[in-house]
């Protein structure tokens, strides 16, 4: 670097200042200079220079980070003329965090002398905001990574433990394929040949999967398979999210279950209740035949009897008037006893036909009423 010319080194600086925030200091920490994408990283605009020349460093810090010995020996190691680098969290103008990799750089005379601290800046926040939500991930979710070709590259700790291992047992995953979590049909069938070869054209999967565990149960994960791409495009690695919904979806079977069961014992309460209909029906015809067929033959005795009656009636007044003829009566006598017998005989046989009509209207009645 010191056998470079001047116009070399302004050159090389110059294009150090058009693509990184960059920020002057003197000893003590003041602002001396700044460029405007530092300013902008820090919420300024681009022309406010003014804003914060003549200002500390400390309000790019909190407040309290700003009186501890920590912040006193970070400037101790500058003035000493060592150079300092790391990410840092540091203050915006709203007073919102920012992250920056940075480097802290004595600037030195030509006596070796240190005159200001460039510090050369680039805003990293969203990369360390996505750390964050991974680290959050991790502690809240299971996760697993693979290579493109579905060999295992890394694994968590919550990972280990929903799949049967020990935490500290990740070396036993490690280069191992993913078919070590499915079955081994699945794992010589088309469909997984076309789940890797899906992820590897860069599309994710997502939905519920039943996988192996290390002693072999099954253990039902809810994941999402993402492929991890490069700048380029090109799929790197594919990492998998998952939580254990085993419970769950057990769960859910034994309702499933029971619903079967309580659907066939409705199917057959139905079938016993028609049954029983059936039954009902058929023995309510039944005795209704018994009842005509009772009625019917109750008639038909009642016939036979009146026509006894009648015939015994005759019979009687027949012997009667032989009796009165052989026995030389007279026949006044025979008349009047005919005459009662006759009356007999015209009772019992209107008793007896309205006995019938009476058994005829009952049982009319009776259908009407059904």
């Amino acid at each position: 670097m010191k056998n470079l010319s001047k116009e070399e080194l302004l050159s090389r600086l110059e294009a150090i200042n058009r693509s990184n925030a960059i920020i002057y200091f003197d000893l003590s920490g003041i602002i001396l200079g700044v460029n405007s994408i530092f300013l902008e990283a820090m919420g300024y605009k681009g022309d406010e220079h003014e804003e914060i020349i003549g200002k500390h460093h400390s309000i790019f810090v909190c407040e309290n980070y700003a009186k501890t010995l920590e912040y006193e020996k970070f400037w101790d190691i500058l003035r000493s003329g060592k150079y300092y680098k790391g990410e840092f969290e540091r203050r915006k103008r709203d007073g919102s965090i920012i992250n920056l990799q940075a480097t802290y750089n004595p600037i030195f005379d030509d006596s070796g002398k240190i005159t200001k601290i460039m510090k050369v800046a680039t805003d990293i926040t969203s990369i360390v905001n996505s750390k964050k939500q991974i680290e959050a991930i991790n502690r809240s979710t299971a996760s697993i990574t693979f290579d493109i070709d579905g060999f295992i590259l890394d694994a968590n700790t919550m990972f280990l433990q929903a799949m049967g291992y020990k935490p500290n047992e990740k070396n036993q995953i490690i280069g191992k394929h993913h078919s070590i979590f499915v079955s081994y049909e699945y794992s010589k069938s088309d469909d997984y040949k076309v789940f890797w070869e899906t992820l590897k054209s860069g599309k994710f999967f997502e939905g519920v999967f039943e996988r192996k565990k290390v002693d072999g149960s099954a253990i039902y994960l809810q994941a999402t398979y993402n492929p991890i791409v490069d700048s380029k495009g090109n799929v790197t690695s594919v990492i998998k999210i998952a939580t254990d919904i085993t419970e769950n979806v057990n769960s859910k079977n034994k309702i499933d279950e029971l619903s079967k069961d309580l659907q066939i014992e409705l199917d057959n309460s139905k079938k016993l209740k028609d049954s029983i209909e059936i039954e009902k029906n058929n023995a309510l015809n039944d005795l209704d035949v018994l009842l005509k067929k009772s009625q019917s033959e109750l008639i038909k005795v009642i016939v036979k009897c009146a026509l006894a009656v009648i015939i015994g009636v005759g019979i009687v007044t027949t012997i009667l008037y032989w009796l009165a003829m052989v026995t030389g009566k007279e026949t006044q006598i025979i008349g009047s006893t005919w005459s009662n017998m006759f009356s007999v005989l015209l009772t019992n046989a209107f008793s007896i036909v309205g006995t019938i009509m009476g058994i005829k209207y009952a049982t009319q009645d009776g259908k009407k009423q059904g």
